[in-house]
């Protein structure tokens, strides 16, 4: 009988130890939810509505992400350079 425990106990331990595993990679994979802005650093994007007060929106990648940066006009270009969790921080570009 103690063996059956031991046998049992350890194939519970391997179990949740490769589901946490799997879990930490998805964590880490640059396509997970909470990274999926990342991939838009750098790219410029043309206003379709202005940043007021240091917000805006805009749709990028097929989905509307909120803004943050310098308040800018509607028609200005901006540059993605970075994200705060589900909002793009941008810079306005000269010109």
């Amino acid at each position: 009988m103690v063996w059956f425990a031991l046998f049992a106990s350890s194939v519970f331990a391997l179990y949740f130890w490769r589901e946490y595993r799997i879990q930490q990679r998805d964590l880490q994979s640059p396509t997970a939810p909470h990274r999926i802005g990342q991939r838009y650093i750098g790219q410029v994007l043309t206003l379709a509505g202005a940043i007021h007060e240091g917000e805006g929106r805009a749709k990028l990648g097929g989905r509307r992400w909120s803004l943050r940066g310098p308040d800018t006009p509607a028609g200005a270009k901006v540059r993605v350079t970075g994200v705060d969790g589900a909002v793009l921080i941008v810079d306005r570009l000269p010109g």
